[in-house]
């Protein structure tokens, strides 16, 4: 079982759109995918059609119970399957979590020990929330690879040098499996000189963890989520379908060979 952590501290980047549509791309490709929802916003579980105001139960639920030091809740009463995807999902109670651990000890850790409780998947997805804090430390903690969505825009590389020393302090210290597995390029207009440009940059500076694949502009990728639906289901035929099973293929290129 690989685990992925999606994350960019830069909002708006698709970065939510890519862990979703990333997801069911490897299940279209025969891949078992757990997702999480670990960005207090909850527009991933929103995304794939989950009403996150009603959930009995979310991650956040899991994480508390187990920095407590109890099993009272089980994994299985918190995943909803959704079109083939197992999905963990959040809501806004995530936001109070790291008020609510700060003291306890190793809280660094609690979705790696959570982790150690599932099964039977090829890979787990995490969708990280937009900031450096002691969730996203969480995901990095549990994650074999991380995967960067970036924009094609002027200012594409700010922030970026900060989270890979980020990656490289949890690699040093904390998660020795930890890596950059690569980079992608979202959002694209080719008709737009800058936007060239730009994934230039981002080949030059990045190298080979770079993606042959970027994923374009398309509308039908956003009205996929607003309607509750991965981009495979939505508008199969679409650019943004195209994309993101090429950039799919590309991971498991990556990943398995």
């Amino acid at each position: 079982m690989k685990v992925i952590s999606i994350l960019n501290q830069k909002g708006g980047v698709a970065k939510t759109t890519s862990a979703q549509n990333i997801s069911y791309g490897l299940n279209k490709l025969g891949k078992k995918v757990l997702l999480i929802d670990f960005d207090p916003q909850g527009n991933l579980t929103s995304g794939v059609g989950i009403d996150k105001r009603s959930l009995p139960a979310t991650i956040y639920d899991l994480m508390k119970d187990r920095a407590f030091g109890q099993q009272k809740l089980s994994i299985d009463e918190v995943i909803i399957n959704r079109d083939g995807v197992d999905i963990l999902p959040t809501n806004i109670k995530m936001s109070k979590v790291n008020l609510e651990l700060a003291g306890i000890p190793g809280k660094e850790n609690i979705l790696k020990e959570i982790l150690k409780e599932v099964y039977g998947y090829d890979y787990v997805i995490i969708d990280c929330p937009p900031s450096l804090d002691n969730l996203t430390f969480n995901a990095l903690i549990a994650t074999h690879k991380v995967y960067i969505p970036v924009q094609t825009e002027f200012y594409a590389l700010e922030g970026i040098v900060e989270l890979m020393d980020t990656v490289d302090l949890i690699n040093t210290r904390m998660n020795p499996d930890l890596e950059i597995g690569g980079v992608f390029a979202t959002m694209v207009d080719g008709r737009i000189k800058l936007h060239t440009e730009v994934i230039g940059q981002l080949r030059e500076f990045f190298g080979e963890k770079m993606f042959d694949t970027s994923v374009r502009r398309n509308v039908k990728v956003t009205e996929a989520s607003s309607h509750g639906s991965n981009i495979f289901e939505y508008a199969s035929r679409s650019n943004g379908a195209k994309d993101y099973m090429g950039l799919c293929k590309e991971i498991l290129e990556r990943e398995e060979n």
